[in-house]
């Protein structure tokens, strides 16, 4: 059985992906060290910690799993033209997902990887609905998600909204429609400026103070958390307009930025390597802190850039000599449950 071949790679797509892995460690950094990170005295890190809930949380979670249903439907379509037993080698894919996502809850527990494989065996048989219908079941339901403010609800129709995509070839034949993503890109950012200076006013003043064992919580405090709670759920309800704006202009600059946004491709080749390599980083990382060591919201932030800088220059390097990443060669090879060449 002979794999799809890698030749008419999407390397925008590539890119996407890799944009919005950057965004998951100053998501995830909040639960692995969630016993020590909270708000130091600096009015600057209230700043950090509002950012990260109003321009990160649930903006690239939303892009990955618009992603995963898109990559399912390009696989897919490309194994039929290949293979007898598409949806049977599809099935394989996910088991394997499923294995390295069960792994991967051991350290990141609610990750994601599980649960796309277990979304992903019915979704793919959606391939044989008419485009029109998964387009309009999955902007309604990200759109009832979304209004509902329930992340959980969400992935499903963003990967039927992803495979929609493939299905009308969005993203093969982005550059013949630049004036069409010009459009989308101008009104996505008019509504996520007029959202972002809305939002900001409502986040409460004092932020969002965790509770840290052996230390009470001021009535002002609570009321405060209380009120940053609020502002999160409502924040969380509008990550749709904020993904389409970040893709958007993503897909405006690709052309332009071309060379430079190479190691930001070879990220995104490397996303499943990367995205597990951040979990066992972070975790590394929380099993040396001690118990009363407080870490700001601005230190996590500082440590999570240069966390993904340094996994963007190293995947880089890394295809630089191999076809593709460790982990998505193992993932290949059981897929096609055949030993492959990884070096170039």
């Amino acid at each position: 059985m002979e794999p799809v071949i890698n030749k008419n790679r999407i390397h925008m797509i590539d890119l996407v992906r890799g944009f919005a892995l950057m965004g998951l460690p100053f998501v995830n950094v909040l639960a692995f060290w969630s016993s020590n990170i909270n708000l130091s005295e600096s009015q600057y890190d209230i700043w950090v910690q509002r950012f990260l809930y109003l321009f990160v949380e649930g903006r690239f979670y939303a892009i990955f799993s618009f992603l995963f249903g898109l990559g399912l439907w390009i696989f897919l379509s490309r194994a039929k033209q290949k293979n007898d037993n598409p949806y049977i080698l599809f099935i394989r894919r996910m088991f394997i997902l499923g294995l390295l996502g069960a792994f991967h809850e051991l350290l990141n527990p609610g990750e994601a990887l599980l649960l796309y494989a277990i979304l992903g065996v019915p979704i793919v048989f959606l391939d044989k609905v008419p485009k029109q219908i998964n387009l309009i079941v999955g902007m309604a339901g990200v759109i009832i998600g979304s209004f509902v403010g329930v992340k959980l609800l969400l992935p499903l129709p963003l990967m039927i909204l992803g495979l929609a995509f493939g299905q009308y070839r969005v993203f093969e034949l982005y550059l013949k429609r630049r004036k069409t993503w010009l459009i989308v890109a101008g009104a996505s950012f008019v509504l996520t400026s007029i959202l972002v200076s809305y939002l900001w006013q409502q986040a409460p003043a004092d932020g969002l103070v965790n509770y840290m064992e052996g230390e009470e919580l001021t009535e002002t405090q609570v009321l405060s958390n209380r009120a940053f709670y609020d502002f999160a759920d409502l924040s969380l309800s509008f990550a749709p307009i904020f993904s389409v704006c970040y893709v958007s202009f993503l897909v405006l600059l690709e052309p332009l930025l071309k060379k430079f946004l190479l190691p930001l491709n070879a990220y995104g080749r490397m996303a499943l390597s990367n995205y597990i390599g951040q979990s066992i980083l972070l975790f590394s990382i929380a099993s040396l802190l001690p118990d009363t060591t407080i870490v700001s919201y601005t230190t996590a932030a500082i440590i999570c850039s240069l966390a993904v800088l340094a996994q963007m220059l190293s995947s880089f390097l890394w295809l630089r000599f191999f076809k593709y990443g460790p982990i998505e060669w193992l993932w290949r090879c059981g897929t096609y449950w055949e030993w492959l060449p990884i070096r170039k």
